[in-house]
Parts: structure tokens; sequence; C-alpha cells
């Protein structure tokens, strides 16, 4: 009987013990607060295209490699980037992007984030590229605040709204020209009947 009460003992308390270190602290959650934060600001300066409004969360040494592959470093190769981007896309278009944050890990001052976003690019033609992007970013707290260090962001290099986009556009283009060359081969073709075909003048008198 002792026995039996021991090991229930023992085993609430194992059981208090794994659900204490499960729990994050109240300091712990106000790191996650902090850092989940950083989501709403990067949504709203990318969709305001204002990126003034991001500079804060950002380390001075920040550096990183876009979706697109390019790499930055420093805040104004950031905006060189986005400027790039928007040139692209043209006047009158848009870009929105959501984040969809995973919980972050905690390294001390460190801090690693991960997560996917749904990104839309409307085109001045009202045409919509809908895509989404998986990324990585590292976070250091600097003077009490935390900075985005490191970010990465990728997409399937090969399978992606802007390979088949291009494809398709390559498809139209060839097949235009295809049907252009065909029209006039077989203009030409009609010609030289119709040229075989005309009777042949009477060789002049002598």
């Amino acid at each position: 009987m002792n026995h039996s009460r021991t090991c229930l003992f023992a085993i609430s308390i194992l059981i208090s013990c794994l659900g204490s270190e499960a729990a994050p602290s109240p300091q712990e959650e106000a790191e996650h607060a902090a850092l989940r934060a950083m989501k709403a600001a990067y949504e709203e300066a990318v969709n305001t295209s204002n990126l003034s409004k991001f500079a804060p969360f950002l380390s001075e040494s920040i550096t990183g490699v876009m979706v697109t592959g390019e790499e930055v470093q420093g805040f104004p190769s950031i905006e060189s980037y986005w400027k790039k981007i928007k040139e692209l896309i043209g006047e009158g278009g848009s870009y929105h992007v959501t984040i969809n944050p995973d919980r972050s890990e905690l390294f001390g001052d460190l801090a690693i984030g991960h997560g996917s976003t749904d990104d839309v690019v409307r085109l001045p033609n009202g045409k919509e590229l809908k895509f989404n992007s998986h990324w990585t970013a590292v976070f250091r707290k600097q003077n009490g605040s935390w900075k985005v260090l490191r970010m990465q962001a990728t997409m399937d290099p090969v399978d992606n709204v802007f390979t088949r986009w291009k494809m398709n556009a390559a498809k139209v283009a060839f097949g235009g020209g295809g049907f252009i060359l065909g029209t006039i081969f077989g203009a030409a073709v009609v010609l030289a009947i119709a040229l075989a075909r005309r009777p042949k003048k009477a060789p002049p008198a002598s």
C-alpha cells in the first residue's frame, strides 16, 4: 500500500514538473508579444509602401536574402530593393503581404522566428499574382528592444506564379508567331500555285 502511494506521489511530482516546464513564464510571453508586434509593423510598412515604418525594428547591421534571391545589407539597400520591385510592378500596381508566424524560439538575447507569407501582386491592368514564401529571421535584443539582425525568404523556384506566367506568355508569343508564319507561308504557297497555273502568253509572231 505504501509502495502504491509512493508511486502515485512520484508520478504527481513528475507531472507537476513537466507542466511547469511547458508553461511559459510571464517574461517569456512578454518577449513573444514584442516579437509578434513586428508582424503588424512589417505588414503596414509593405502594404502602405512606406518602409520607414519598419526601420525602428531593424538592426543597423541588418542583412538578408529577399524572396527573389537578391542580397540586401542595411536599410538603404532594403529601400532600393523595394523601389526596384515597385518599378517592376508598374505605376498603379500594388503589393500586399500577410505574415503567418510560427512561435519564435528564445535563446537569451537572441531569438529565431520563422513562418510563411501570403503575397498578392496586383498589376496595373488588374491581374493578380498570388504566391507564398517561407521565411526565417534572427533577432537580437539591443538596449532592451528586439531588432531584426538577419532575414531570409524563399519560394519554390520552379513551380511558382511568376514562372507559370512567363511560360504562358511565351506560349502566346510563340503561338502567335507560328500563326503569323503559317499565314505568310500559306499565302506564299497559294501565290506560287496561282502563278504556276496562269496561262502562258504565246510567243510573238516573227
